[in-house]
């Protein structure tokens, strides 16, 4: 209701959401296009990289359109689901995602067992290092 406040509300505003993007640009935006092609084998890494940005683009699609529908129709508890979602998605990288971490292509090979849990990898591949140390 304060019209001599809009142009700062504006500024502030336009200001926020370039920083954002920026920081989001710089940190999280890149998990999608870089972790599936650190942690798929050499054979399946270029398929593995396109779905993988098939289902982040996906989910971002899907999240555009639902977005509105649910604040209209639960208002701020949209935010409590958003927000379990994502605690939701700490346990899920936790248990799925094996570290790649100082790991070249070839060995990340080697964390590719039968079973999709994380800590199997690692247990996996422990072995193999040991029994084949020239891998």
């Amino acid at each position: 209701g304060n019209d001599s406040l809009t142009n700062s509300y504006g500024a502030a505003a336009a200001s926020f959401v370039f920083i954002f993007t920026s920081v989001f640009g710089a940190t999280w935006f890149t998990v999608p296009w870089l972790c599936p092609a650190e942690i798929f084998s050499l054979q399946v890494r270029a398929k593995g990289n396109a779905w993988g940005a098939v289902g982040w683009s996906t989910g971002n699609g899907w999240l555009t359109l639902l977005f509105p529908v649910m604040f209209s129709a639960i208002g701020e508890n949209t935010l409590h689901i958003f927000g379990a979602a994502n605690f939701l998605s700490l346990v899920v990288v936790w248990a799925f995602y094996p570290e790649s971490n100082q790991r070249t292509s070839e060995k990340m090979d080697l964390l590719s067992p039968p079973s999709p849990w994380a800590w199997e990898a690692e247990k996996t591949f422990a072995r193999l290092k040991v029994e084949r140390p020239d891998l």
